[in-house]
C-alpha cells in the first residue's frame, strides 16, 4: 500500500513539472514569435529594360604632375599649399638662376652711373641756360664807358643774346634726351635678365593642389587636377555596338550609392584588352572598349570613385504606384528593399503626373529590377534589416 502511494506521488510531482516547462516554453515560443515577425510588406518590382553596364572609376579632366626640373635653375620656395584650389595662371613657384647675379649687378651700376651723368648735365645745362636768360636783363652802357672798354688791349667775347637758336644749341650741348634713352635701354636690359634669372610656374588651368607629404629625390614638386570630372570605364565587344555618343547614362557609386546623371561621350574603336569568356574552353576571348561618360553634376564626387553605370536600350517609361511614394520635405523618395536592407533612393517625378492617377512617371533615381517597398504592416526607414536574424543556439543555452 506505502509502495503504490509513493509511485502515485511521484507521477504527481513529474506532471505538475512537465506542465510548468510546457507553459514556460510556450510563453517565450510566443514572446519570441511576437519579436522576430517578419513585416509583412507589398512590392513592387520595376521591369528589367534592355540595358548595358560599365563599370568605371571617377577620372579628372585635366590633370598634370609637377616635376623638378634642375636646367631651370634653382628651386625657391612653393607659393601654395596641400588642398588649395587655384585659378588658371596662379604663380605655383619659380626657380632663380644664381649664374645671373654678377651680370644684374653690373647693369644696376650702369644705370647708376648713367643717372648721375644725366643729373650732373642737367644741373650744368640749366646753369647755361640761366646765364643766358640774366644777359637780357642786364643795364645798357653809356657810349663812353663803351668806347673805353673797347681798347685795342682789351676784346672780350661778345655775350649770346637770349634767342630760341642759342637756347636750343645749349640743350642740344648737354644731350639730356641721349642719356634717358641709355637709361632706357639699360632697364630693359635688366628687365630681360631677371626675367632669365627668375623662371616662374603657373597653373596651367583651375584646379586642385596636392603636394606628397613624402618628399624623396623623384617625388613630385605638386599634383594639380581639375575639379570637373568624367567616368571611364570598358565595355565587351558583345555590348559595344549597343552604344552611341550622346546616350543617357544612369550613374550609381559604388560606396555611397549616390546617383547620378550622365551622356556617354566617347566610344573607342580600338580595343584596350582582351579576356577569356567564362566557360569557352579555354580558347575563345572578348575584347574590351574604352568608354567615357560625361557628368552632369560631379561637386560631390572624388577623383578615384568606383562606379556602374547602366545605358537603358529602350525608352520606356518608368512608372511605380503612387502608394510607394514617400516625401522629405518636398523631395519625393522610394524605400526599395536592397538585399535585405531598407534602402532610400530620392527621386524625380514627371511634372505632368495626374493626382489621380494610381501609377506615377518617375524619371530619374531608379533602375531596373529595384524591389520596391510599395507598404508595409510595419513602418520602416532607410537602414532597417527585413530578414530575420536567427537566435544564436549558445544564447538559448545560455537562458
Amino acid at each position: 500500500m506505502k509502495k503504490k502511494t509513493k509511485i502515485i506521488l511521484t507521477v504527481a510531482v513529474v506532471g505538475i513539472i512537465g506542465t510548468s516547462a510546457a507553459l514556460a516554453l510556450g510563453s517565450k515560443s510566443k514572446q519570441n514569435s511576437d519579436k522576430d515577425t517578419e513585416p509583412k510588406i507589398e512590392y513592387f518590382t520595376l521591369k528589367g529594360s534592355k540595358q548595358v553596364f560599365i563599370n568605371g572609376t571617377v577620372t579628372p579632366t585635366r590633370s598634370e604632375e609637377f616635376v623638378k626640373d634642375p636646367s631651370l635653375g634653382k628651386l625657391g620656395d612653393l607659393e601654395v599649399k596641400n588642398g588649395d584650389t587655384v585659378e588658371e595662371g596662379t604663380l605655383l613657384y619659380q626657380y632663380i638662376d644664381p649664374n645671373s647675379e654678377k651680370q644684374i649687378a653690373e647693369i644696376k651700376a650702369s644705370i647708376q652711373s648713367t643717372q648721375a651723368d644725366r643729373n650732373k648735365a642737367a644741373r650744368q645745362m640749366q646753369l647755361d641756360l640761366d646765364k643766358l636768360a640774366a644777359a637780357d636783363t642786364k643795364p645798357q652802357q653809356n657810349d663812353k664807358e663803351q668806347d673805353d672798354k673797347e681798347s685795342p688791349t682789351s676784346m672780350p667775347d661778345a655775350p649770346l643774346e637770349n634767342t630760341a637758336t642759342n637756347r636750343e644749341s645749349i640743350i642740344l650741348q648737354y644731350d639730356l634726351e641721349g642719356f634717358d634713352v641709355r637709361l632706357t635701354q639699360l632697364e630693359q636690359q635688366l628687365n630681360d635678365v631677371l626675367n632669365d634669372q627668375v623662371n616662374l610656374v603657373k597653373a596651367p588651368f583651375k584646379g586642385k593642389v596636392s603636394i606628397p607629404q613624402e618628399k624623396t629625390r623623384d617625388s613630385a614638386i605638386l599634383n594639380l587636377t581639375s575639379e570637373d570630372f568624367y567616368v571611364i570605364g570598358e565595355v565587351n565587344e558583345k555590348d559595344v555596338s549597343k552604344l552611341k555618343v550622346d546616350q543617357i547614362a544612369n550613374i550609381q557609386t559604388i560606396a555611397d550609392k549616390q546617383s547620378l546623371k550622365g551622356k556617354i561621350s566617347y566610344i573607342s574603336e580600338i580595343p584596350a584588352t582582351a579576356s577569356t569568356e567564362p566557360g569557352a574552353g579555354g580558347g575563345s576571348s572578348l575584347s574590351s572598349y574604352t568608354v567615357k561618360l560625361a557628368l552632369d553634376d560631379a561637386k560631390k564626387l572624388k577623383n578615384g570613385f568606383h562606379v556602374q553605370a547602366s545605358i537603358d536600350l529602350d525608352k520606356q517609361k518608368t512608372m511605380v504606384p503612387k502608394n510607394a511614394i514617400h516625401y522629405d520635405n518636398k523631395q519625393a523618395y522610394v524605400l526599395v528593399d536592397d538585399f535585405g536592407t531598407v534602402l532610400k533612393k530620392d527621386i524625380s517625378l514627371n511634372k505632368d503626373n495626374d493626382i489621380t492617377d494610381k501609377e506615377v512617371e518617375v524619371t530619374d533615381g531608379l533602375e531596373s529590377m529595384d524591389k520596391i517597398i510599395v507598404k508595409s504592416d510595419k513602418k520602416l526607414k532607410d537602414g532597417d534589416m527585413l530578414t530575420i536574424q536567427e537566435d544564436d543556439p549558445m544564447d538559448e543555452e545560455a537562458n
